[in-house]
């Protein structure tokens, strides 16, 4: 029996927003993405392996890695920020 096992990465944008920025000083539009790293089998996906939640600065982009609790703060607190359904 033959078995055909591998990875996919899943990009998602979980929040838009203008936060002042560690690195520019400057308040500039963030996106913050999630990234989950899945394992396949037969090109399906099974089992999330690695999930990642990253703030990127847009002007200067700087990378930053957040935790799970540090994005649902974000995305609670800043006023006027847009998620991607809207």
């Amino acid at each position: 029996m033959i078995f055909i096992i591998g990875l996919k990465t899943v990009i998602k944008q979980l929040w838009r927003g203008f936060i002042t920025c560690p690195r520019c000083l400057q308040s500039r539009q963030h996106l913050l993405i999630e990234r989950t790293e899945w394992g396949t089998m037969f090109f399906i996906q099974i089992i999330p392996l690695r999930r990642e939640r990253i703030l990127n600065c847009n002007y200067c982009n700087t990378v930053r890695k957040l935790t799970k609790a540090e994005a649902a703060d974000l995305m609670a607190s800043v006023p006027g920020a847009m998620s991607p359904g809207r």
